[in-house]
């Protein structure tokens, strides 16, 4: 499967790599990108960020690219994206967030960290530390995303991951 993760300059990006050994991954991001590739993955400019098309962009780039999946993880990318899961599956190609109907409840503006777990439809695609609590903790939701899980009284809760 080809995978487009976007803020592929940053740290955090870089990190979720180890979930998609197996996949053809796309570290995007916007303006100049550094020429590297690995076989791991491969760096990809999204051209210069325009608030107002991220989402129209966005896709353009993963049709141009025969991407089936996309990961966004800046926080200017996640509403606009969330609002486009439809066109974005008209045209087979998968989003990792959650529906917009129910977003606010997994956005935070905490400093994240901890364990991290990889979503789709609710299966566990990925987790930073399989612990039990945290591998059902998206079923019920039917989860689409990277979440942090905290501990909060009476369970754990997901936090939506991004990058500022």
């Amino acid at each position: 499967m080809k995978l487009l993760i976007t803020g592929g300059k940053s740290a955090a990006a870089l990190k979720l790599l180890k979930a998609f050994v197996n996949d053809h991954i796309l570290l995007a991001d916007y303006g100049d990108m550094p020429s590297f590739s690995s076989d791991a993955y491969q760096m990809h400019s999204l051209g210069e960020r325009n608030d107002d098309t991220i989402a129209h962009n966005l896709l353009n780039n993963c049709l141009d690219e025969g991407v089936e999946m996309i990961l966004p993880l800046h926080t200017f990318e996640i509403e606009a994206l969330s609002k486009s899961i439809v066109l974005f599956e008209e045209f087979g190609i998968r989003v990792l967030l959650p529906e917009i109907s129910s977003l606010d409840q997994y956005l935070s503006t905490e400093k994240q960290s901890g364990d991290w777990i990889i979503y789709q439809n609710g299966a566990v695609l990925f987790p930073s530390d399989p612990s039990d609590a945290q591998l059902t903790l998206g079923t019920s939701a039917l989860l689409n995303g990277v979440f942090y899980t905290k501990a909060i009284p009476g369970g754990l809760e997901a936090v939506l991951f991004t990058i500022n």
